[in-house]
């Protein structure tokens, strides 16, 4: 009996631990951020914009829908958070982040530095990391956020969605969460990169429903280029050439297409990439650091444009020949550009040097800076050719005869 009482007892007193959901939201009462923009506002504010699902329409199934499925709430205020509060003057939900798939920075606030508004999402409890971040080219942020989307519904998901497949299918994009891009700001040896997306077209009714009710809308997002940075702060661009370039060398090619010269150099052949393995190595020559970097690719020819068939083995060796040569103009100029124009490694070299020559990066670690700019680099490229598509000989042929 005792032993009962002794037990009602320590139950009684964990039911009183036992607060119940004390921080419960009702789906009724939130706005659902999938994207956000982050511009430079007046009197050195941040203007902070959500874009917001309407859930109406988002449920609706008719079709008939004369308004559109999100909306954009912005405020300005000295940081993000109170920015995001403030919402609340004009917006009838809290703003519930849990779901944000993309975060935009304009030039201008990047340019400024954007560690204290990435320690900021870092630190939100609600905000998984698991979003892509970018820098928005020759418009502010927030407008990117206005352009309605055809195919995608969500214009926060057709920007998350189409970086994706763009970084898998075509080279000169990179996809980019907060905790890779916080990691690259701290280490040594190594500076991040972002991509950047614009609009083309009408930006100013881009925002318009009437932009997803013709063929071909008056406003589009496309991604352009990398934001080279040094640790937080964007120092400029990198063009679509360079920025293959960059994903070659840090191995970040995982399909891609292009085109090369016929053997006789009379027409095109359309290549695709299948696979591309890229190692880099330093060593010190003479004191000096050298990075060697190696790039064993292997690809197949799509499309034949040639007017002489491909029909040999010395064929194959030019095209790959060719291939070889212009996958290391690529990375040559990638190399150049940042070397010469930003001096800031985003390539990763100081870090590799860190890793094999801990004792020479000691020395160089203070003043690398100064050395990466007159880093030596060496490019040893091997593509080999798997087969010609599906034809052993092109069409083409056969029509001109």
């Amino acid at each position: 009996m005792k032993r009962t009482g002794i037990s009602l007892l320590a139950a009684a007193l964990i039911l009183l631990l036992i607060t119940g959901c004390w921080d419960r939201q009702e789906m009724n009462e939130l706005g659902i951020v999938l994207a956000m923009a982050i511009d430079k506002g007046k009197n050195n504010m941040l203007e902070v914009s959500c874009q917001i699902v309407v859930p109406s329409e988002v449920a609706s199934n008719s079709g008939k829908s004369t308004t559109t499925p999100v909306t954009l709430y912005q405020a300005s205020a000295p940081t993000i958070l109170e920015a995001i509060n403030k919402m609340t003057l004009t917006s009838p939900r809290n703003s519930y982040m849990s779901h944000i798939r993309v975060l935009i920075f304009s030039e201008a606030v990047a340019r400024m530095g954007i560690a204290d508004e990435l320690e900021t999402f870092l630190r939100h409890p609600e905000i998984r990391p698991d979003y892509y971040v970018m820098i928005a080219r020759h418009s502010r942020a927030s407008d990117i956020l206005n352009v309605l989307t055809p195919l995608e519904t969500i214009p926060a998901n057709n920007l998350f969605l189409s970086l994706q497949n763009s970084a898998k299918t075509w080279a000169p994009t990179i996809t980019t969460v907060t905790d890779d891009l916080l990691e690259k700001m701290i280490s040594d040896g190594v500076e991040p990169v972002l991509t950047g997306v614009q609009i083309v077209g009408d930006k100013q009714n881009g925002g318009n429903k009437d932009n997803l009710t013709t063929i071909k809308p008056v406003a589009n997002l496309t991604y352009t280029g990398m934001a080279v940075l040094k640790k937080d702060r964007l120092l400029g661009w990198m063009n679509e050439q360079e920025s293959k370039g960059y994903n070659y060398i840090t191995n970040n090619i995982k399909s891609t297409t292009g085109n090369l010269p016929c053997p006789d150099h009379k027409g095109k052949l359309s290549i695709k990439v299948l696979r591309s393995q890229t190692d880099v190595t330093s060593k010190i020559v003479d004191g000096n650091p050298v990075i060697h970097i190696k790039v064993n690719n292997m690809s197949s020819i799509m499309g034949d444009a040639c007017t002489v068939p491909i029909s040999s083995q010395d064929d194959l060796r030019i095209i790959e020949k060719e291939g070889s040569e212009k996958i290391e103009m690529f990375m040559k100029e990638s190399v150049k550009t940042v070397q010469k124009r930003f001096k800031s490694d985003i390539f990763g070299f100081g870090l590799n040097i860190s890793r094999n020559n801990p004792k020479q990066w000691a020395q160089l670690r203070d003043h690398w800076d100064e050395e990466f700019p007159r880093l030596k680099v060496e490019y040893e490229v091997h593509v080999q050719l798997r087969g010609v598509g599906m034809l052993d000989d092109s069409i083409l042929q056969d029509i001109k005869e």
